[in-house]
């Protein structure tokens, strides 16, 4: 039972980790999907990877605006923003069921299906695949238990639990971080992001979330849950063709404490260095995240640049470096496998306490993306795009960095 600030802090931080989590796990099999003809598409193949892959990475934007919504919450009773979370591949005992990075096909629509179920809902059918071709073992294990102090077996049922200690916590009491801290929903794309000033509207925002994932009796068609639920009919269809490109899965460049085993690591240099690469364009825009979120000390045009540079930074450099990894040879020549983006955090993404550093540390972090960039640029020259193009964004933070 959730009763005190301490307790429910707990909660938001599991909640935000697993909107990060899952949002990462559908932008994976969406950015895995074959794009050309050339790739043994058929025309009308290809018009439903791309249908796929759209509705794929809305839904991912979607549990963006889940993350920054938590965020808020969170900021409303006091508490910074939180970013944080495990590497993949992530076994059971820190999620009610496992996570892991799993191109587009049968099992992640599965995934993503479990991800969203609706309580009351029976779990939809397994895989359409042999048990030894999953990519686990016990791929989605249906639901076991959370350790205490948190027992959930739905992601809306941790919402129930946080939207209760709402409810038992003194109004009064609670409410105690500026509002100034809270963010609207001024980004390039929307968001949905709900502010937060007193119980109502908490409770508000903690019921857009679960109606947005599992959907409502009478609008449940538009729910992540809905919409997953129609690509996987489709795809079923359409005969469950291979959709994908052949991205092995739990791509990782090292073995990490928090990940210590599974997974592929990417053993061929150049493929590596791209992985890291990503990684490293990730993390700069978790930092500039954090830095957005968890600040009150900026002026208006230094976050109105955060917010715009953080949104660019994921049209271009994240997603064109997660599929130009599509492409690369994962564990050798002889091996048709190819990567995918790793999402590793090396280390937690934290913002400096002083303001004066933390625009100096963001520009060094943007700049080590750039230099590799350029260097990998020389075998890949869609890398060296992407380094030119982070290098404006970097230009922009620094005309206005304190």
């Amino acid at each position: 039972m959730i009763d005190t600030r301490e307790e429910l802090t707990v909660a938001l931080h599991e909640a935000a980790e697993l909107e990060h989590g899952l949002m990462i796990q559908y932008l994976f099999p969406a950015l895995s999907m074959k794009k050309r003809l050339d790739e043994e598409l058929s025309a009308p193949q290809q018009r439903c990877a791309r249908s796929w892959q759209a509705t794929i990475l809305r839904v991912a934007v979607e549990e963006m605006g889940h993350l920054g919504t938590v965020c808020n919450v969170l900021a409303s009773i006091g508490e910074g923003p939180h970013f944080d979370r495990p590497n993949f591949p992530q076994r059971s005992g820190y999620y009610p069921f496992d996570f892991d990075l799993v191109p587009f096909s049968d099992e992640a629509l599965y995934r993503m299906l479990v991800f969203e179920l609706p309580q009351g809902e029976p779990l939809p059918p397994p895989p359409r695949m042999p048990e030894s071709q999953r990519a686990t073992t016990e791929s989605v294990r249906a639901f076991a238990a959370a350790p205490d102090p948190l027992t959930y077996d739905y992601v809306g049922e941790l919402y129930g639990e946080i939207a209760d200690g709402f409810r038992r916590i003194d109004e009064g009491e609670l409410f105690i971080g500026p509002r100034s801290a809270q963010v609207d929903n001024r980004w390039s794309v929307d968001l949905d992001l709900r502010r937060v000033v007193d119980r109502s509207s908490a409770l508000a925002a903690i019921e857009d979330i679960v109606v947005d994932g599992e959907g409502s009796p009478t609008g449940r068609d538009s729910s992540h849950y809905g919409r997953f639920a129609r690509i996987r009919q489709e795809y079923e269809e359409s005969g469950s063709f291979a959709a994908a490109r052949p991205v092995v899965v739990n791509p990782r460049t090292r073995l990490l404490r928090d990940a210590p085993t599974g997974g592929t690591l990417l053993v061929e240099e150049r493929t590596r260095r791209a992985a890291e690469l990503f990684n490293g364009a990730y993390g700069c825009v978790l930092l500039m995240l954090e830095h957005f979120f968890g600040s009150t000390s900026e002026t208006p045009e230094q976050r109105a640049v955060l917010r715009a540079s953080a949104s660019q930074m994921m049209s271009v450099a994240i997603r064109p470096l997660a599929e130009v990894l599509t492409e690369l040879p994962a564990v050798g020549p002889e091996s048709p496998a190819t990567a995918g983006a790793p999402f590793e955090i090396y280390d937690r993404e934290s913002v400096s306490p002083f303001p004066s550093a933390r625009w100096t540390i963001l520009l060094e972090r943007l700049q080590a993306v750039i230099d590799e960039a350029m260097s990998l640029g020389e075998d890949l020259p869609r890398v060296a795009a992407i380094g030119d193009t982070v290098r404006f964004l970097r230009r922009n933070l620094a005309e206005v960095a304190g």
